[in-house]
């Protein structure tokens, strides 16, 4: 595990984890965490929590590098001649579907090239 796991060793560390544990769960899943009642975990379940949430969400990180890395290698094995055109190349192929802010094309770019624009500011 490359992060700190995360402890609670004060009133003020649960109030503060209190007020964040929710973002960390969307970051994680894509939404706010419904049925939880934070405030009836005793302190070692909320770090527990927590702690899993993080390593999730660090092995998120790690699958879209890799397959941000595969995406460009991939570019650059047809044609591209370095990382920087490689990825404008696939910012460019990618454009319509910010364009057309349909989440499900999104997906579809995701799934079948790993790649969604990052390079451009599209608005």
């Amino acid at each position: 595990m490359a992060w700190k796991a995360f402890e609670i060793k004060s009133t003020e560390d649960r109030d503060n984890c209190l007020m964040w544990v929710s973002d960390l769960y969307k970051d994680v899943y894509g939404f706010r965490p419904r049925c939880y009642n934070f405030n009836e975990f005793s302190n070692k379940e909320l770090e527990q929590f927590v702690n899993v949430l993080t390593s999730e969400l660090e092995q998120q990180e790690k699958a879209e590098k890799a397959s941000e890395r595969k995406a460009v290698a991939d570019v650059m094995s047809v044609g591209a001649p370095d990382e920087d055109t490689a990825r404008r190349w696939l910012d460019d192929a990618d454009a319509h579907y910010v364009w057309n802010d349909d989440a499900f094309a999104v997906e579809d770019m995701v799934d079948r090239y790993g790649w969604v624009a990052k390079a451009k500011n599209w608005e």
